[in-house]
């Protein structure tokens, strides 16, 4: 197999484990990032990782370091707290591939992710990191942009880009949380729209609270003692939230993603940079694995692409992951769409819904199914090594 030498542009998450996948088969990565080690570790949040992900870390040999510095939860409660309904989703629902697997999914942290990530790139010899780029780009066989959802490259790029903003907006940050049952997440759809619980230990949550824009605001205004009393409020019964850790971040919310690079097929787009939806079901980081593990396996296998598609290499790369993300695109607009309101002639439907996942396990299995193992089937055997 020819070496080829590759720059990817951006070391977030999605970025540093492209570099990573790339070189363990021998490629010469250039990976660009302005930002020091320190700076990439300061985002404080927390990230779901799905079976699919899971598979995809075991091919890069990283699951068990990554498994370490994660918590496992066992159940996921999926309330609607506006009819009152509520199904919980526990490991026997997982699909026969991964019916081996105790935990549903887990939670790692940005910091404790990038940690182990950067460590790795540190220490491997086909990875050469510069804070700045002042390489020629016509010495890459591929030039790969990661930059995240402002990305400069897509725009330096000229590619069509379609965005739409949600008119929700989101706050996260950590809490200590009594009365849950042990390793159980949460997903509770609420009028002004979701409020995600994501275990991070048996007591300590990451809180994901979406809602309206003038609500966002008026959340971050007030005092934390204040913000804990409007949580409670919103939280199920049981729950009783007892202290805010660290700080607060929010953000808003958007349904995007990019067209192809028609004027050079080597220069392609990667996760956030390429895509976004809303965050609702914790898709985010794990569509960028799919899209590193997609577009890894189509350079290691180049050789073996017919004319057409090695010429038309970037628009060969967007189709494969088309469906997915356009699949996820729509399944986290209908959700956010349909549960986060008060309109009373939706609530039969809702009912059904609810009536239909607890009673009926097929129905119920195939929905998780969607969220945890993606659209589209991988054949996981080794493929990256």
């Amino acid at each position: 197999m020819i070496k080829k030498n590759i720059k990817v542009i951006g070391s977030g998450p999605t970025g540093s484990l492209l570099a990573l996948s790339l070189a363990l088969n021998k490629c010469n990565v250039t990976l660009v990032e302005p930002l020091s080690d320190s700076e990439l570790l300061e985002k404080d949040k927390g990230y779901a990782v799905t079976q699919c992900t899971r598979k995809i870390f075991e091919e890069l040999g990283l699951w068990n370091n990554i498994q370490k510095s994660s918590f496992g939860f066992t159940s996921l409660s999926i309330i609607d707290d506006v009819i009152s309904q509520s199904v919980l989703v526990r490991n026997k629902d997982l699909k026969r591939l991964n019916n081996d697997q105790r935990n549903i999914g887990w939670v790692v942290e940005h910091k404790l992710l990038m940690k182990l990530l950067i460590n790795k790139i540190n220490n491997n010899e086909f990875i050469k990191k510069l804070n700045y780029d002042s390489t020629d780009d016509s010495d890459f066989d591929f030039i790969l942009a990661s930059d995240g959802r402002e990305s400069s490259t897509r725009k330096k790029w000229q590619i069509k880009y379609f965005k739409s903003l949600y008119k929700q907006k989101c706050i996260s940050f950590k809490a200590l949380l009594n009365g849950s049952p042990p390793k159980r997440a949460y997903e509770i759809f609420k009028s002004q729209g979701p409020l995600a619980l994501l275990p991070l230990s048996n007591n300590i949550y990451q809180i994901i609270w979406f809602s309206s824009e003038s609500d966002t605001k008026s959340k971050l205004e007030i005092t934390h003692t204040k913000l804990l009393e409007k949580l409670r409020d919103e939280l199920p019964d049981n729950i009783i939230p007892e202290k805010l850790i660290g700080n607060i971040s929010s953000f808003s919310l958007a349904k995007a993603f990019a067209l192809p690079n028609l004027k050079n097929f080597k220069n392609i787009l990667v996760g956030d940079s390429a895509h976004s939806f809303h965050p609702v079901g914790g898709q985010g980081l794990n569509s960028c694995i799919r899209d590193v593990y997609e577009l890894s396996l189509m350079i290691n296998n180049y050789e073996n692409l017919s004319n057409i598609n090695r010429k038309f290499f970037s628009l060969k790369y967007f189709l494969n992951r088309f469906v997915d993300i356009i699949s996820l695109i729509l399944f986290t607009d209908f959700l956010v769409t349909f549960f986060s309101n008060k309109i009373i002639i939706l609530y039969p439907f809702r009912y059904v819904i609810f009536f239909v996942m607890k009673k009926v396990p097929f129905i119920r299995i195939h929905i998780f199914s969607v969220m945890t193992d993606s659209i589209k089937r991988y054949n996981f055997k080794n493929n990256m090594g």
